[in-house]
């Protein structure tokens, strides 16, 4: 949590220009834009579940500043009129597990501000695994070697490359990833059983 919360706080003090405010003030308000983030995100930060709680996590300056905007200029003793004269309008920033993103007005793209990749595939690979280990479940899952192997109960062998897999190029245009015809369902749950 601690990456994150620097990061969007470093997201919304980078906005503001070095010739409006003295670097030390600077520094001031990010560090209490982290205790006031922090203090709100604690007991709603969902490693496991991470877009759980992301409303709640939400920062804005949409029809005016965010209260943790405003309680973070108090606490470091900056004018609130600072804030108000450099943030963006019509903002929204999301800090979740693993990344910070935003968007500007009503329509526009979700943009990355961070993002941790290694901690996002982890999560993704934990979700596979406990859809996998569920009774009746539509994904075999066997390991021939690190990474995983993933078939679907429809005969879609899905692996990272560097696997054992003989499967062919990247399908679906998804970076890493490929998939191949194999047998039936049957067959493939047996596989998965078997060493």
């Amino acid at each position: 949590m601690q990456t994150e919360v620097e990061n969007a706080a470093k997201f919304w003090i980078n906005y503001i220009p070095d010739s409006s405010l003295a670097s030390d003030k600077k520094e001031a308000l990010w560090k209490a834009l982290v205790e006031v983030l922090l203090e709100k995100y604690m007991g709603h930060w969902h490693i496991e579940r991470t877009m759980l709680g992301s409303a709640y996590r939400s920062i804005s300056n949409w029809r005016g500043l965010d209260t943790v905007l405003v309680k973070a200029a108090h606490r470091a003793r900056i004018s609130v009129d600072v804030l108000e004269r450099w943030l963006p309008r019509d903002q929204i920033m999301w800090c979740d597990p693993y990344s910070v993103t935003y968007r500007v007005g009503d329509h526009g793209s979700v943009l990355t501000f961070y993002e941790d990749k290694h901690g996002l595939l982890e999560i993704v690979k934990k979700s596979v695994a406990e859809k996998v280990s569920r009774p009746g479940s539509d994904f075999v899952i066997s390991a021939y070697t690190t990474p995983v192997v993933i078939r679907s109960a429809d005969g879609v062998e899905i692996s990272r490359r560097g696997g054992s897999s003989s499967a062919g190029p990247s399908a679906g245009g998804v970076q890493g990833l490929h998939a191949s015809p194999t047998k039936g369902a049957n067959d493939l749950r047996r596989s998965a059983m078997s060493p």
